[in-house]
């Protein structure tokens, strides 16, 4: 079983990389004894290649599926999720810190992307599942719920073609351009509605997944 990762030993994207990391994948009718198998494969190479979360993409199976398990013996979080899409996510997001096996750099220099602080999973074991960061428990410790919100995010991003290297909140692109702050500019929402504000309220709309165009 072989993790497929961003680059080959010349340094440059591999063409596996491109075939299952940066296409989506299609739903697609899966069988009891199919889930069970994809279950174990994914369980499998989780625990080989250590990691909190893994996609079937990210092994070269072209299914709609991730597998999550984080957590100690006493307070241990598993989920399987078949064929799950987000059909919900909200406007406000959040600055979080990821790295994902299939980009080993990121590994030990985890990126700041921005993730939605909730989302609406459809799959079809599970149903409906709602994910939500939890902004008022520990302020040392990350919560399960902020974890898992942030998992999910990331798996199925994976599935729909897309790496944390897409997800990267930065802020020098405006920095290097030379606005004043009560300038009017336009942004895009992430679902792609445009907005015309004042540059010196652009970094609230970053947080929220805006990007300037």
């Amino acid at each position: 079983m072989k993790l497929i990762v961003d680059k080959g030993s010349n340094g440059l994207i591999t063409k596996e990389f491109r075939e299952y990391l940066k296409t989506p994948v299609l739903k697609s009718e899966i069988t009891q004894n199919e889930a069970d198998e994809l279950r174990s494969k994914l369980e499998i190479a989780l625990k080989k290649y250590g990691g909190i979360g893994i996609s079937a993409s990210q092994i070269g199976i072209k299914k709609r599926a991730c597998y999550i398990k984080f957590g100690d013996e006493d307070n241990m979080t598993e989920l399987f999720l078949l064929n799950p899409t987000i059909i919900e996510r909200s406007k406000e997001g959040f600055i979080f810190y990821e790295g994902c096996l299939s980009i080993p750099s990121t590994m030990g220099k985890p990126v700041r992307t921005i993730r939605a602080t909730y989302v609406v999973v459809q799959t079809d074991n599970l149903g409906e599942i709602k994910f939500e960061i939890n902004s008022d428990g520990d302020k040392e410790q990350i919560s399960i719920e902020t974890m898992k919100t942030v998992i999910v995010q990331h798996e199925i991003d994976h599935l729909d073609g897309i790496t944390i290297k897409d997800r990267i909140y930065n802020t020098q692109v405006v920095k290097k351009v030379d606005f004043g702050r009560n300038e009017k500019i336009v942004m895009k929402s992430p679902s792609g509605e445009m907005q015309e504000v004042k540059f010196k309220h652009a970094n609230k709309l970053f947080l929220q997944g805006y990007e300037i165009v």
